[in-house]
């Protein structure tokens, strides 16, 4: 990893490495996905009229390639440095969108923030991704402006701790319609196309979401960071109030 990405994603929020896997491995992925038989750890949800991708969070206990994902140093490193504190990939997900007629199917549902708080992921692209395949979406510098939320609502405790921190009350998540009808938002709308073993490093903490899925299927694998769990009195503290916001998030 270069100096030169961690730049990149310091300025941008976003990063896009290309060619971070073979083809091969990706395409063993794929396999691997397909195969998995447990059934009850799928996840497949619809929210705000959107999502209803397939889902399997923890997917490096099952593939020893996604597990060399996770555990990639290069790329904790550099989550670690943009955010100033120790990283470590709390999940992997694995994810799978399919174009099926007449629905609107994406990953993740509406556009959203995952977080008010610096939030990093490492999503790899398994599959070639056009604009058709459901791309990410990612709108530049939205880290520094809001947009009126939805009526989502916080746990009391998330919302508890969101107050005393001084953050907003209810979820980052916002209409479809009013981001397009934001000419400002619009113009710093990307799309990240690419082949598979296409690379995108993010802080989820700017506006985002996957694009409809209008064609084909949509495979990818997704690193979600976070802080490595202190020890001790007060680090236990700490660890706890931070299991609870994880078990909400």
């Amino acid at each position: 990893m270069r100096d030169s990405h961690l730049n990149e994603l310091k300025r941008e929020g976003i990063v896009v490495i290309n060619n971070f896997f073979t083809k091969k491995i990706c395409d063993k992925i794929i396999t691997q996905i397909e195969d998995f038989s447990i059934k009850e750890k799928v996840i497949k949800q619809k929210d705000e009229g959107l999502g209803g991708d397939f889902r399997v969070f923890g997917f490096e206990k099952f593939s020893g390639e996604v597990l060399g994902f996770s555990n990639n140093n290069l790329l904790k490193k550099m989550v670690s440095d943009y955010s100033n504190l120790n990283l470590e990939t709390k999940s992997t997900l694995a994810g799978k969108v399919i174009y099926e007629n007449h629905k609107q199917t994406n990953s993740g549902g509406d556009w959203h923030r995952d977080s008010d708080m610096k939030e990093l992921k490492a999503m790899l692209y398994l599959s070639d991704v056009n604009s058709k395949n459901g791309p990410f979406c990612f709108i530049r510098g939205s880290k520094d402006f809001d947009f009126k939320r939805r009526n989502n609502k916080y746990s009391l405790l998330r919302k508890i701790i969101y107050v005393l921190k001084g953050l907003p009350s209810n979820p980052p998540r916002y209409k479809n319609d009013l981001i397009m009808n934001n000419p400002e938002a619009v113009k710093k709308i990307i799309k990240v196309t690419g082949n598979a073993g296409t690379l995108v490093v993010f802080d989820g903490s700017y506006v985002h979401r996957g694009d409809v899925i209008k064609s084909g299927v949509r495979y990818s694998i997704t690193n979600y960071y976070s802080p490595i769990l202190k020890k001790g009195i007060i680090g236990s503290i700490k660890n706890i109030t931070k299991k609870l916001l994880l078990k909400e998030a």
